[in-house]
């Protein structure tokens, strides 16, 4: 169902592979078909984006009576799948690369990510202290957005390892919708700090994916991976269809680059908001000296 082979990294300044036509057409019209017939979505978000999120009663629901939907599915939510991913980021990108300090022990095919809200206090007792020995666990949700859909530069949450977006259709350039993304304007050797959102005039544009039909974008969740989508303008285009996941810890993820490590501190904040909301910055906690 996926071409992995057909996945190459692009320049930028932490680790991200694509590709063209790594779903077929047949696949991806079956997937929006399959969308198209849901009778319900659990969320909507961000102006305009309609989600089936994996661990509601709905998306049980959903991939019951989604052929298609449920081999893809099956197919991501493996660790087999996970471990060929991993190896094809190791493959493509062989030194001073962005790592985690703490692998993963196992993978849990029935875990998700909780999406409720809670406060800053809570999400830190809800993600603990201890990070060693983390379990993984994929996360998917199968989306379709209409006019409005924009996304702020951001980094996402801070117990991802890899994320990743499957297009289900084209979407002419002119109508915006496009995956987007950023570096720090600043050229230093070494930050101390990574900002969950920056400020759009902190950054630069890196490199601007179109939507079409069967390509596939996998990134590492970096400190730095910053990325956004500009706004879609649905007048005579197609909605925007697409698949968007990670595989995700079980606990926050301490990043490693070359002997640095980066800590994840939660903002502090007394408003109830979704987890994938909170501002949660990453900090350098511990370094040796060294040449860079």
């Amino acid at each position: 169902m996926l071409k992995i082979s057909k996945l190459k990294k692009i320049k930028s300044n932490f680790p991200v592979i694509v590709g063209e036509q790594i779903i077929s057409k047949k696949v991806c019209n079956s997937l929006i078909k399959e969308i198209t017939n849901s009778k319900s979505f659990d969320d909507m978000i961000m102006g305009g984006r309609s989600r089936i999120n994996k661990g509601s009663k709905n998306f049980n629901k959903y991939i019951s009576s989604s052929k298609i939907s449920k081999k893809l599915f099956s197919t991501f939510n493996s660790q087999s799948f996970y471990k060929k991913i991993d190896k094809k980021f190791k493959t493509e990108f062989k030194a001073n690369t962005w790592e985690s300090l703490f692998k993963p022990k196992k993978f849990n095919k029935k875990k998700y990510t909780l999406k409720r809200k809670v406060n800053s206090k809570e999400l830190k007792k809800l993600l603990g202290k201890n990070y060693k020995n983390p379990n993984l666990n994929l996360d998917i949700d199968f989306s379709v957005s209409k006019g409005g859909y924009r996304l702020r530069p951001h980094r996402d949450d801070v117990n991802r390892l890899y994320n990743f977006l499957i297009y289900l259709s084209d979407i002419p350039k002119k109508n915006g919708g496009s995956l987007t993304l950023y570096k720090k304007k600043a050229n230093k050797n070494l930050r101390k700090s990574f900002k969950r959102f920056p400020k759009i005039n902190e950054l630069d544009k890196l490199k601007e994916f179109t939507p079409k039909q069967g390509s596939v974008i996998f990134f590492k969740s970096t400190p730095n991976s910053y990325h956004g989508v500009n706004r879609f303008k649905e007048k005579n285009c197609p909605k925007r269809f697409f698949i968007y996941g990670s595989y995700a810890l079980n606990k926050p993820v301490i990043w490693k680059y070359k002997n640095f490590e980066y800590h994840p501190h939660i903002v502090a904040t007394k408003k109830r908001m979704l987890t994938s909301f909170h501002d949660s910055n990453y900090l350098l906690k511990y370094y040796k000296l060294c040449k860079l």
